[in-house]
C-alpha cells in the first residue's frame, strides 16, 4: 500500500528544489540562481514527466517560434546553465544529458524535488505528526508560481493542466493533515488548516463543513454560522447558485443547537433566581 501525501512528508526532509509557490534550486551554501527562466520550465518539465526527451521535441516545445537549428541551440544554452546549476545544488549526475536526449537521472533524482511529495496515494495511514509535512504544505503554492511562457503554447497547456493537478494534490494532503489533527485534539493546527482550505477553494462545500464543525467543536457556533453566511454570499455572487442541502442543514443544526442552548441557560437562569430563598423583611 501506498504511503499517504502526508505520511510521505512528514518521513523526509524538505526536498531541495521546491518548485510549488517560491521557486528554489538547492538550500543554504548550495543554493544556485538559474540564468533562464525557461530553465525552471525545462526543470519542472523534466521533474514531472520522469522520461528521456529528445532534444529536438524539447527544442520544439520551448522555442516554437524558431527553426529547429536555432532553437536547439538555446536550448544547449539553457541546458548548460541548468547543469551547472544542477550541480552546484544538488551534486552530479541528476541530470543526464547526451547527444539526443535529456532526462533527470531516475535514482539521483528521487526525492530532490518538492513535486515528489505528490506522488503518493491519498487515503492511506494519516496518523503521523504534522512536522515537516505542515511546513512543506503551508509554503507550497502553484507550481512555477509567477511563470508563464505564452509564445509556447504546448508547454503553457501542459503547464495549466499540470498547475491543476498539483492543486489537488496539495489540497488533499492539507485535508489528510487537517483531520489528522483534528483526531488528535489539535484544533487550532485543524482550524489553521481548514482556513487555508477554504480559501483555496471557495466553493468547495467540503471543505466549508470541515471548518464549520471545527469551529463547533471549538465552542464558536457563530463562527460556524458566520462561514456559512460568507459562502452564501460567494456562491449566490459567484455562481448565482444556493448551498447544497447537506450545507444547509448543518447550518440549521447549528443555529438550532444554538438556540436550545440559549433556552436552556434561560431556565436555568430561572431556576436558580427562583431557588433563593426570600429573606423577612427586617431580617
Amino acid at each position: 500500500m501506498q504511503r499517504s501525501i502526508l505520511a510521505h512528508a512528514t518521513a523526509a526532509p524538505v526536498p531541495p528544489i521546491r518548485l510549488l509557490g517560491a521557486r528554489r534550486l538547492g538550500a543554504g551554501t548550495r543554493e544556485a540562481t538559474l540564468q533562464y527562466r525557461k530553465g525552471w520550465a525545462l526543470l519542472a518539465y523534466l521533474a514531472v514527466e520522469r522520461q528521456r526527451h529528445p532534444r529536438a521535441r524539447l527544442a520544439a516545445m520551448f522555442w516554437p517560434e524558431l527553426g529547429e537549428t536555432a532553437a536547439l541551440t538555446n536550448l544547449r544554452q539553457v541546458l548548460s546553465d541548468l547543469n551547472r546549476a544542477m550541480g552546484i545544488a544538488v551534486g552530479e549526475g541528476v541530470l543526464l544529458i547526451d547527444r539526443e536526449s535529456v532526462r533527470l537521472c531516475p535514482v539521483a533524482s528521487t526525492g530532490l524535488f518538492d513535486v515528489d511529495l505528490l506522488d503518493a496515494g491519498a487515503g492511506a495511514n494519516a496518523g503521523g505528526g504534522p512536522g515537516d509535512a505542515q511546513g512543506w504544505l503551508a509554503d507550497a503554492g502553484e507550481l512555477l508560481e509567477g511563470l508563464s511562457l505564452d509564445a509556447c503554447a504546448a508547454f503553457s497547456d501542459w503547464l495549466a493542466c499540470t498547475r491543476e493537478w498539483a492543486a489537488r494534490r496539495v489540497a488533499a494532503g492539507m485535508a489528510q493533515l487537517r483531520d489528522a489533527a483534528t483526531a488528535r485534539g489539535e484544533r487550532r493546527l485543524a482550524l489553521l488548516l481548514a482556513r487555508r482550505l477554504v480559501a483555496h477553494d471557495p466553493w468547495n462545500e467540503l471543505h466549508q463543513r470541515a471548518l464549520m464543525r471545527l469551529h463547533v467543536q471549538a465552542g464558536e457556533p457563530g463562527m460556524a454560522l458566520a462561514a456559512y453566511q460568507q459562502l452564501v454570499h460567494r456562491l449566490k455572487a459567484d455562481l448565482g447558485e444556493a448551498p447544497s442541502r447537506e450545507t444547509a442543514e448543518l447550518a440549521e443544526s447549528i443555529r438550532t443547537a444554538g438556540r436550545r442552548q440559549a433556552v436552556a441557560s434561560w431556565r436555568g437562569g430561572m431556576e436558580r433566581m427562583t431557588a433563593r430563598p426570600v429573606l423577612a423583611l427586617g431580617a
